[in-house]
């Protein structure tokens, strides 16, 4: 594992605004990472996004798609964050499912500018000039990276097509809600990735409502419940329980409605 800790130190007269008045950060004062993956699990509201974006902006990750969200609130509970690192890392990014229609998009508006540019070049100085390099070299990436492009793909498969071109070894991944778009079986696939990479020396923080995601081999997991983040087993996560029974017995839970 690359980041080991996180200390948390807050005091009493910062705990009256937002996000420092979470109530999990209440005599929560660490956060220990003892497996290559650990995992958030909570119910919306719960603060579990507010960290990610906070670990990630201390750490200096890259944010794939859009800005971060709630710059302002993160940078201040970034500020009373402190990282023990094994090995610090520069390699892994922040990704944040709601906001990957940006990226495609981004980068969908970088391909073609940068072929306009192109064109607009050899017109006026020809296939030979020196002045294509950058444009070209900057094109070929995106296709190696993206082949035609993300957008010629349904959304589930530009996701996993995204993770595979930009996991590498030795990275920190942190990733909001990553099962967003993906089937059962695309959220399967994701796992054997992640698995993949951890055994390339990879670390990941993950927040997720998917109990298969949960289900990861061997993560580690904390759940934000009763004003506190605790870690957990996998049967003893509310989601887990809850989607359980829904499945033994739909109609119970149903005609309730």
């Amino acid at each position: 594992m690359h980041l080991q800790s996180i200390r948390i130190h807050i005091d009493q007269e910062d705990q009256a605004d937002y996000p420092l008045n979470l109530p999990f950060l209440r005599g929560l004062s660490q956060i220990h990472f003892q497996k290559p993956v650990t995992i958030f699990v909570g119910e919306n509201g719960t603060g579990k996004s507010t960290l990610l974006e906070a670990i990630a902006v201390h750490v200096g990750s890259i944010l794939i798609g859009g800005e971060y969200k709630e710059a302002e609130l993160s940078d201040e509970l970034a500020k009373h964050l402190s990282l023990s690192w094994t090995i610090k890392t520069r390699k892994g990014f922040f990704f944040r499912a709601n906001e990957f229609n940006q990226f495609i998009e981004r980068i969908k508006r970088i391909k073609g500018d940068t072929k306009e540019k192109l064109r607009e070049i050899i017109a006026k100085k020809g296939r030979k000039s020196l002045e294509i390099m950058p444009y070209a070299r900057t094109l070929s990436e995106l296709e190696h990276l993206y082949g035609d492009g993300l957008e010629y793909r349904s959304h589930g498969e530009s996701f996993l097509a995204m993770f595979q071109s930009r996991f590498q070894p030795g990275g920190l991944y942190i990733l909001d809600e990553p099962e967003a778009p993906l089937s059962p079986l695309k959220q399967l696939t994701l796992i054997s990735m992640i698995k993949e990479m951890v055994e390339a020396n990879c670390q990941f923080i993950i927040a997720t409502h998917s109990p298969i995601l949960m289900s990861y081999p061997d993560a580690d997991l904390f759940s934000f419940e009763d004003d506190r983040l605790q870690r957990t087993s996998y049967t003893d996560l509310e989601h887990v329980q809850l989607t359980r029974d829904f499945l033994n017995r739909p109609e119970s839970f149903l005609r309730h409605l």
